[in-house]
């Protein structure tokens, strides 16, 4: 039981520091860019041209789900644009709510940045840095050989711009608050559906039949967030440097705690 636990725990403990990163990361980087150029629109064409690559699977991902499930889109647009509360809007896709789209289809149609996310990104780890050998030697407790699993990624052809596709990706790929606007009503339903199975006696079917697939998707989302973690620490050390060094020339620091 433990051991089908794990996962979800894993995932619970890394989600809200993956957010919290991806957070940071959108303020120094937009800082950064800011310090460069001192023009508000300029360091936000800087940070929409840095996060292109992930900013197109994340709508990619939301049109191509909606198209699948049979829901109409509309306008797809690419182009950052300042909303009126002041965030920032990267792209977004247009897709005809009907009577008959319902939660379930919205709720995919939300979830879809994080799947074609996380997918990406386990494809990347594993198949470009061989992130398999990373995982085995953890399991396996060989703290010995980390260093050269380490030795080894940063062998890898174009290594940077493989990391550079890796940060833009993950830090793409959470759905924004307007795709999760189905949601609430979605996993409220779910909840109620396995509430009644439990309650018709069907205990140990919900167990083997859910535990299991749940274990396995939470998984692949926690080497997902693992992998997000690591590239993420590596782009916060680098972002961190040229700003310093950007503010030292300028004489200018911006004070995100009024952000």
């Amino acid at each position: 039981m433990f051991d089908a636990l794990t996962p979800i725990l894993w995932v619970l403990i890394t989600f809200p520091i993956v957010l919290v990163m991806e957070r940071w990361i959108q303020l120094h980087l937009q800082g950064t860019a800011f310090l460069l150029t001192k023009h508000r629109k300029a360091s936000l064409a800087i940070y929409a041209i840095i996060m292109f690559p992930g900013v197109v699977l994340h709508e990619f991902s939301h049109w191509f789900t909606a198209n699948m499930l049979g829901v109409q889109t509309g306008r797809l647009s690419l182009w950052p644009e300042i909303m009126k509360d002041g965030n920032i809007r990267l792209g977004y896709v247009e897709y005809y709510k009907t009577k008959d789209l319902g939660p379930f289809r919205e709720s995919l149609i939300g979830v879809a940045p994080l799947v074609f996310g996380i997918t990406a990104v386990i494809s990347i780890g594993i198949f470009v840095f061989g992130g398999n050998d990373l995982i085995n030697v953890v399991y396996a407790d060989e703290p010995d050989r980390v260093s050269a699993v380490i030795n080894h990624i940063f062998a890898v052809p174009d290594v940077w711009l493989w990391l550079y596709l890796l940060f833009t990706i993950s830090n793409a790929m959470m759905p924004s608050p307007s795709d999760r606007k189905a949601w609430p009503f979605f996993l409220a339903a779910v909840t109620l559906a396995i509430v009644i199975l439990y309650f018709m006696g069907f205990q140990r079917v919900l167990w083997e039949g859910l535990v299991g697939p749940v274990a396995t998707v939470f998984t692949y989302i926690g080497i997902a967030l693992g992998i997000t973690i690591i590239v993420d620490l590596i782009f916060m050390m680098l972002i961190s440097s040229i700003e310093w060094l950007l503010g030292r020339v300028r004489g200018v620091y911006i004070d995100y705690k009024k952000i």
